[in-house]
């Protein structure tokens, strides 16, 4: 994992992002141990503040699993009926930016392209 400076998410949400998509890809599963903060830290060049935030936020999404005295690992996958809160508070972040894609002009099958791709990547 590595964070990009160049990116507008801050630190903590690239780090959230990533481990999400390596669970998608298979790079991460179930059981799985994720380093400690201190650990992912050091391997990120990150303040441990920022990993901790990053692995709060995963639990809070039930991405993650802390057992105290024993390490992080990455939680069994939810159903979408597990998720029906989170599903529907992306739904209302996506659309204000398909809003914007649709002032922009860009056709509905190019969006759609751009969503088939990022499902293909992420197998």
């Amino acid at each position: 994992m590595q964070v990009n400076d160049g990116s507008s998410l801050p630190y903590y949400e690239q780090l959230v992002l990533r481990v999400k998509q390596q669970i998608v890809r298979g790079i991460l599963q179930p059981g799985d141990r994720l380093p400690s903060v201190r650990e992912m830290a050091r391997q990120e060049q990150l303040n441990p503040n920022t990993v901790s935030k990053a692995y709060k936020q995963l639990e809070a999404q039930q991405v993650i699993t802390t057992v105290h005295g024993k390490g992080t690992y990455v939680k069994e996958s939810s159903t979408a009926s597990d998720n029906t809160r989170q599903i529907i508070e992306t739904k209302q972040r996506l659309m204000p930016l398909l809003t914007e894609i649709r002032y922009l002009g860009v056709p509905a099958d190019e969006v759609i392209g751009w969503i088939k791709t990022a499902y293909q990547e992420a197998d």
